[in-house]
């Protein structure tokens, strides 16, 4: 028969303490930390034999995980014949650590003294590992291994409280951007924009101290916490922070170099709390952005100021553009070679509540948001059809309308998508239209797209004319490899041209370059007879300024007409004259 393996126990007393042994860690100690009993799972998780054990002190097994004052505070409750609970980072014989969760029992004599402690602790150090692999998934970018915003958010806090309850030295928040970031990760690919985060937060943990925290805000953002330093000593800091990252970097096929900008604002001498702190250094980061990037930008108050401006003009922007505030004013582009049928410029006026009367250079000059630009775009070209339909009722006679585009409306296909659903809704050909750009649009990192979408328009007839020409970063290439039928010579080239040679040799130049490779040319600004006869010798072939008309509404085009054809009929009356 075979025996059981089930095993007797004489008394419920053994069988507690053989249950218990089985699953708990449990040590005796004298009063002086001497331990008198170690059972085998002590011995078991400490690496320890038993022999080894008892006659020597707890403080064997300390891990220096603790500090004194934990010990203290443990040691003055059981003293006083108190349970103490808690959890107890210890050392094995091997040197490596494990956790236990601890109940220290004190025994009390018969004389009311304690003479021993027992303490029964439970093996967790598999679940402390998992609580620290969480804190670091939590609080550490995965891409860079550096901390990441939620735990500089954690630790800027902690470092102004510790400064509110000390009243410590300030506190620099700097935040910084990898100025060309999104020009390498669209044209290398994400794994080398990876592989520069990776090298940037490689240089910038090598500044780091104990009063210098580096952190991954998101993307290509990062964060620098400086302690107890003075504006001096942050800019040496910050100055070195640009200088490591102007260093080449190997990114796969290539070896770029980079640079970044910085913005920086004090806690709190510029910001009473967490969150203006933030915003502070992010207006001067922008700021340094503004003044040509791979720069530091100390906060000033002006920049609140600033960006408390472009707040309320946004939001009065977008109420505007939801109560129907904006208008389309017309401006006739007079053809020096037909005097009649005029082509017309499309340009946007705001009917300000409170500021009246307001041209485009009042206001889009400090309106940097894409979606509300992008919007506005729309809402000029859907009004521009509306307008010519109601043009065509009055029987009014032009070649073409033109209206002023920006970079907004060509961040995707949505504008030109939107040109050709009007033509399809209203008739009108796209040959009676004319799109100016700037030649800010060609700055623009998706050039390829922007040149695509001008094709676009082009080959259905629409014409390009490039606006503002000379005043800006266009090059004679793009006139050869645009789609570009028209130059327009900006107006400050005009105004001094009875008087300035340098200006006439100037407009001279661009017309005959113009001319030249196949483009029509406008003179902007015109606003007397003399500039009419230079213009005109000069070969100019169209002409728009306050000299023939102001811009009009809608309404008022008739009259604009009619006098544009008495001009037109006293013009030929005085040429045939002189001939």
């Amino acid at each position: 028969m075979k025996k059981s393996s089930i095993r007797p126990f004489p008394s419920e007393m053994e069988f507690i303490r053989y249950a218990l042994d089985s699953a708990a860690i449990v040590a005796i100690t004298d009063v002086r930390g001497t331990i008198t009993f170690a059972n085998n799972k002590f011995c078991e998780i400490s690496g320890y034999a038993r022999n080894e054990l008892v006659g020597s002190n707890h403080r064997m097994l300390h891990s220096g995980i603790h500090d004194r004052k934990f010990f203290r505070q443990m040691y003055r409750r059981i003293a006083a014949g108190q349970v103490w609970q808690g959890e107890i980072c210890n050392r094995r014989k091997d040197g490596t650590h494990y956790w236990v969760d601890t109940t220290i029992v004190p025994h009390v004599n018969s004389a009311g003294k304690v003479d021993s402690y027992t303490a029964i602790r439970f093996d967790i150090t598999a679940r402390h590992s998992a609580d620290e692999k969480l804190r670091y998934i939590v609080n550490i970018d995965a891409l860079t291994g550096i901390a990441n915003r939620r735990r500089f958010q954690e630790y800027l806090e902690t470092v102004i409280a510790n400064h509110v309850a000390s009243y410590a030295n300030k506190v620099h928040l700097a935040l910084l951007d990898i100025d060309s970031f999104k020009e390498i990760n669209d044209t290398f690919g994400h794994d080398v924009g990876d592989e520069l985060l990776r090298v940037v937060s490689g240089r910038l943990c090598e500044l780091t101290s104990e009063d210098v925290f580096v952190a991954r805000l998101g993307g290509d953002e990062f964060g620098i916490v400086m302690t107890g330093l003075d504006d001096r000593q942050v800019h040496e800091i910050t100055g070195k922070v640009l200088s490591c990252l102007r260093q080449p970097v190997n990114l796969g096929p290539v070896v770029r170099r980079c640079s970044a900008s910085i913005g920086i604002a004090t806690f709190p001498d510029q910001a009473g709390s967490l969150d203006e702190l933030f915003k502070a250094s992010d207006l001067s980061l922008y700021r340094a952005k503004e003044l040509g990037r791979d720069r530091v930008q100390f906060f000033v108050p002006r920049l609140r100021e600033v960006a408390l401006r472009k707040s309320e003009l946004i939001h009065a922007f977008e109420t505007g553009l939801a109560q129907g505030q904006f208008r389309l004013f017309y401006q006739p582009i007079i053809a020096t070679n037909q005097l009649l049928d005029p082509a017309l410029e499309g340009l946007l006026r705001w009917e300000h509540p409170q500021h009246g009367h307001l041209a485009p250079g009042a206001f889009l000059s400090e309106m940097n948001d894409p979606g509300l630009m992008a919007a506005l775009g729309m809402f000029v070209l859907e009004q521009v059809f509306a307008d010519m339909q109601k043009m065509q009722e009055m029987s009014l006679p032009l070649r073409r309308v033109a209206i002023n585009v920006t970079n907004a409306d060509f961040r995707s296909d949505a504008f030109v998508d939107r040109f050709f659903e009007l033509v399809e809704e209203t008739g009108l050909p796209p040959q009676k239209f004319c799109i100016e750009v700037t030649e800010g649009v060609f700055l623009g990192r998706d050039f390829q797209q922007l040149e695509g979408r001008l094709h676009r328009l082009h080959s259905a007839g629409v014409e390009i004319a490039l606006d503002d020409f000379g005043t800006g970063f266009a090059s004679l290439s793009h006139l050869r490899h645009m789609p570009i039928d028209r130059v327009k010579i900006d107006r400050s080239f005009i105004s001094n041209l009875g008087t300035s040679s340098a200006d006439l040799a100037i407009v001279r130049g661009v017309i005959d370059i113009a001319h030249g490779m196949g483009k029509a040319v406008t003179a902007e600004g015109v606003e007397t007879e003399h500039q009419v006869q230079i213009l005109t010798q000069l070969g100019c072939d169209s002409l728009q300024g306050w000299y023939f008309a102001k811009a009009c509404n809608l309404l008022h085009l008739p009259f604009m007409m009619t006098s544009l054809k008495s001009y037109a009929r006293d013009r030929m009356q005085r040429h045939a004259a002189a001939s």
